[in-house]
């Protein structure tokens, strides 16, 4: 069954320009799209899997980063909207109780979002264990922690701010993004 491009309705947010979520949008539709051509492609050699297992190999693995992408990315909008109120709740306890305070938390995840490389920041929380971490994906499908459900997910990508801000303005996206968020939307996703 093929995957559908996701619509969001974002406002205008700040210190992120209607170019910048215009342009970052026709990069996640690109994930979607290929995903279901992956899909496909795969389908289609399977009817001939051992002549074929070369192929099948090699779009198998792409398909994890394409996956990915577009789960990541719909994490990612999804999430934009918001105020940067921090409305206290079962998510901001639980990460000052593991933290010691939301301020400790909050810069550990700023740290992380600062860091040369490009990929994503993570928020992951472990129901096993009942603890959260800050976790680096570096492409997509390379560093995510098994059975741990994403929070919140940031992406540090050039693409996700290069229209607003220089490399070494890395900083001002991560404080952007940050105040864009919408606390209900991760909270919820901490507590189902």
């Amino acid at each position: 069954m093929p995957y559908t491009e996701q619509q969001f309705n974002l406002p205008e947010l700040a210190g992120l320009s209607a170019k910048q979520i215009e342009v970052h949008l026709k990069l996640y539709a690109g994930y979607v799209k290929n995903v279901n051509a992956v899909q496909a492609k795969i389908a289609e050699y399977m009817m001939d899997s051992t002549a074929n297992a070369l192929a099948i190999a090699e779009l198998t693995r792409r398909f994890g980063f394409e996956f990915n992408g577009m789960r990541l990315h719909e994490l990612y909008f999804e999430a934009l909207g918001g105020n940067d109120e921090m409305a206290e709740g079962a998510l901001t306890k639980a990460l000052a109780a593991q933290y010691g305070s939301m301020e400790n938390w909050l810069a550990e995840f700023k740290a992380m979002g600062v860091m040369r490389g490009i990929g994503w920041v993570l928020l992951t929380y472990d129901e096993k264990s009942r603890t959260f971490h800050n976790v680096w994906v570096s492409d997509h499908e390379l560093g995510h922690l098994a059975d741990t459900k994403i929070v919140i997910a940031m992406d540090v990508w050039e693409h996700a701010f290069m229209v607003d801000y220089m490399p070494a303005q890395r900083a001002d996206y991560v404080t952007a993004f940050l105040a864009n968020l919408k606390w209900d939307v991760i909270t919820a996703r901490f507590i189902d």
